[in-house]
C-alpha cells in the first residue's frame, strides 16, 4: 500500500530535491508542497497526506506551530521535522508539538528510514544525528 507525502520547504530547491527524492522512493508519492505553513494548512484541509515533512524553520508561522495546527486539526497525519537545528531544545520542542520524528537536513541518507518508521507508527529522531529512537508518540 503506498503513502503520501505533503512537502512544507521555504527554500524552493530544496522542496524540489525533496519532492524528486521522494517520488522515487517505492511505495511514497508526493501529493503536495508548500513554501509556508499557511498555505500547508490550507491546502491539508483537501488534501490526503499521510505524513508532512516539514523545515523547522519556516517564514511565519514556524514548523513547531505548523506541527501543533496539524495534529489539532488532523490528528492522523504523521509529522516530520526535517532541520538544520540539531540543540536537543529543538527536538525537544518538535516533540513537544506533537512531531512523530526529527531528522537533520545534513543526514539526507536517513529520509528514507526516517519516512518510513513514521509511516509505521513508531518515533524517529536524531538523538544522536541519524539514529532513530523507537517506541509510538
Amino acid at each position: 500500500m503506498g503513502h503520501s507525502v505533503y512537502i512544507v520547504e521555504d527554500h524552493p530547491r530544496m522542496r524540489d530535491v525533496l519532492r524528486e527524492w521522494i517520488a522515487a522512493l517505492p511505495g511514497l508519492t508526493v501529493c503536495g508542497a508548500a513554501e509556508c505553513a499557511e498555505t500547508a494548512l490550507r491546502e491539508l484541509a483537501t488534501t490526503k497526506a499521510d505524513l508532512v515533512l516539514v523545515d523547522m524553520s519556516l517564514p511565519g508561522m514556524d514548523g513547531t506551530e505548523l506541527v501543533a495546527a496539524l495534529r489539532e486539526r488532523h490528528p492522523d497525519i504523521r509529522c516530520l521535522i526535517l532541520s538544520g537545528h540539531d540543540e536537543a531544545r529543538y527536538v525537544q520542542r518538535a516533540l513537544a508539538a506533537g512531531a512523530q520524528g526529527y531528522l537533520l537536513k545534513d543526514r539526507p541518507a536517513e529520509i528514507e528510514k526516517a519516512i518510513t518508521t513514521v509511516l509505521a507508527g513508531e518515533s524517529s529522531r536524531g538523538a544522536e544525528p541519524g539514529a532513530p529512537v523507537t517506541g509510538a508518540r
